[in-house]
């Protein structure tokens, strides 16, 4: 007699969970299993049929023909896991998304098969129906796509095991896509060397790929200018992955999620609150709306107000430069198609006043940026006189970190100008150099006490600033922006948390305030471990370019410029990035990912959430010095 009848079957949530709603569960798993794969497949089809400039013509239809049949199976799958649905309503529910997108390829391609004679033709000795078909399909594919990432990184956050894990993971996804794409021969422009080795091409692109990721602006090639080593393919990648990096993949993929109006687990809203440093767990929703809607504001209003920088374009290059730039700095990458940044245009009020202003918004931190648009809300409506109080009955103020953050940010921007303006007017003046006013002193002062914090444009040349003013802009750099930004560096929140705790120590208190608040120990324990790691992270990356480019004649201060501009995420240089030796360029692109994820949150994704102990060692005093 089988013992296994009389057992009880144990099956997952997962699996009863399909059990009670699918008439056949193999179907369905093999169908799911049909669908990942053969939509990475048709992904990577459409990169191929795209991403190589040279492709027969043959080959270029069947690639077109694979999409189309893959959208034709992910249509198919759908109406069958739907026919096979015990609940059919909740399942037209949960997969809204897909529907809309094969909806969407069939009415196209109904309206094709009706119309397409009225359609232009795409390119030159080409029929009009089936490259619309192939159009249409890959759109939809690509959608297809897009809605699986999503709903792939909402199942990975659901847990809220490892944030900092997951964290880190994302960036290193982005990172490796990036490359990959960049490896494209269409990103290559006419210009970019044919003779490079795959080697070097392939350390281009992961350079790239890695500075654009995390929103640095390194670069060892030109990005755009009069000989581009990008094309308009290369560059519209790298605009893609610094908006991604400033924001986040987990940032955008729940920020689609709000928008299907889909409901948060509690351990996916707590893992976008430990990433976005929200303080409250209800606050994730608004906040993700906020980021995006500032966002897209932000960089559509900066990229009107500096269109004017490029009149002499013809107009789609003057919209698209625009648009870069603008993204480019609210995103804190300090990416340029010039040569030259802004040195070009340094005194135009676009550069010291709308770059600056998109730079400082977005390195302000989104945290604080919420916290200042409820308050200014929470006022407009006391003084409409409709209401004192917001919805939950209580007046909006600044929160303690947000007051913080801008007294050290203004802090900061202040010192760092008068510093700047005084080191670089103090010091010795080249007999080549060409005259400048006060106001030209002013502005490149300002301009550069901004960027130096975060963003990585120039308005002058950097490698001829004095050793003093180097050094300023170093202290600058490892401090950077503020929690939850797009910009690096140990924090303003940190260094400010540092500085107060030594206030507290000379005055003979044992806990660190600020207006009228504590500051618990554990946070500023955290300030001085995040400050002491930023420290031997510069330290040893500077000590690893000393060595490497022991044979070049490098000034010491350039490369400890260098590696501080790595770590922080900055971008400024002295010129010396494209120079040198392919190991301190790797060096760089570690320190680059590890300034973006911040070295604590890397310690955390490797070692897990910490345990608390439970016994207490008996305490002893030590000499401190």
């Amino acid at each position: 007699m089988n013992d296994n009848k009389n057992q009880p079957h144990h099956s997952s949530p997962a699996t009863r969970h399909v059990l009670s709603d699918s008439l056949n569960l193999q179907g369905v798993q093999r169908l799911r299993i049909l669908d990942v794969t053969l939509t990475l497949a048709g992904i990577v089809a459409i990169i191929i049929q795209h991403g190589l400039k040279q492709i027969t013509p043959v080959v270029y239809w069947e690639l077109g023909a694979f999409s189309a049949l893959v959208m034709l199976f992910l249509t198919v799958s759908l109406a069958v896991r739907y026919r096979w649905s015990l609940t059919q309503r909740s399942f037209i529910v949960k997969n809204k998304l897909p529907f809309i997108a094969s909806g969407i390829w069939l009415l196209g391609m109904v309206l094709i098969l009706l119309f397409g004679r009225l359609l232009p033709a795409l390119t030159e000795n080409t029929m009009v129906r089936p490259a619309w078909f192939v159009v249409c399909s890959e759109a939809c594919l690509l959608l297809r796509g897009l809605l699986g990432g999503i709903s792939f990184v909402r199942k990975v956050t659901e847990d809220g095991r490892n944030p900092a894990l997951q964290f880190v993971a994302s960036f290193l996804f982005l990172i490796v896509v990036g490359t990959g794409l960049l490896l494209l021969p269409r990103a290559r422009a006419q210009t970019a060397p044919e003779n490079e080795s795959w080697q070097k091409r392939a350390r281009v692109a992961l350079f790239t790929s890695t500075s654009a990721s995390c929103v640095t602006g390194l670069i060892v090639v030109d990005t755009g200018g009069e000989t581009p080593y990008w094309s308009r393919t290369g560059q519209v990648i790298i605009l893609s992955l610094f908006q991604l990096g400033g924001l986040g993949i987990m940032t955008c993929s729940a920020f689609f999620a709000v928008a299907a109006r889909r409901q948060f687990q509690l351990g996916e809203s707590a893992t976008l609150r430990d990433i976005l440093d929200s303080d409250r767990l209800g606050d994730v929703r608004k906040l993700l709306f906020v980021i995006l809607t500032l966002t897209l504001a932000a960089e559509a209003i900066g990229a009107f107000v500096i269109s004017d920088l490029f009149s002499h374009l013809p107009l789609g290059e003057q919209i698209f430069q625009s648009l870069f730039h603008s993204v480019s700095a609210f995103c804190n990458a300090g990416f340029a198609l010039t040569n030259d940044s802004f040195t070009h245009a340094g005194m135009r009020w676009q550069v010291w006043g709308g770059i600056s202003t998109l730079i400082i918004i977005g390195g302000l931190g989104f945290g604080v940026l919420y916290n200042i648009y409820l308050s200014t809300l929470s006022r407009i409506q006391r003084f409409s006189k409709r209401n004192h109080f917001t919805s939950k009955g209580k007046k909006v103020h600044f929160s303690i970190s947000t007051k913080l953050v801008l007294v050290t940010s203004i802090s900061l921007l202040v010192a760092g100008t008068v510093g700047f303006y005084l080191l670089e007017s103090t010091g010795p003046i080249s007999p080549e150099a060409p005259p400048v006013t006060t106001a030209e002193k002013i502005a490149h002062a300002w301009f550069q006490a901004v960027t130096f914090r975060t963003a990585g444009f120039n308005t002058i040349d950097l490698g001829k600033c004095q050793p003093a003013t180097k050094l300023l802009a170093i202290m600058q750099m490892f401090i950077g922006a503020s929690p939850g930004s797009t910009g690096g560096g140990v924090k303003t929140t940190c260094a400010a948390l540092v500085l107060l705790s030594l206030g507290s120590i000379l005055r003979g208190r044992e806990r660190v305030e600020f207006m009228g608040r504590s500051i618990t120990h554990q946070q500023v324990n955290r300030a001085y471990a995040v400050f002491a790691l930023g420290l031997i992270a510069v330290m040893s990356t500077t000590m690893l370019l000393a060595v490497f480019e022991r044979t070049n004649e490098r000034a010491f201060i350039d490369l400890m410029f260098e590696a501080t501009s790595a770590f922080a995420t900055v971008g400024v240089s002295t010129g010396i990035t494209s120079d040198l030796t392919s190991p301190s360029q790797l060096v760089i692109i570690v320190t680059m990912f590890l300034g973006r994820v911040g070295p604590l949150t890397l310690l955390m994704a490797m070692l897990g959430r910490a345990k608390s102990a439970r016994f207490e060692y008996p305490t002893e005093r030590v000499p401190l010095g």
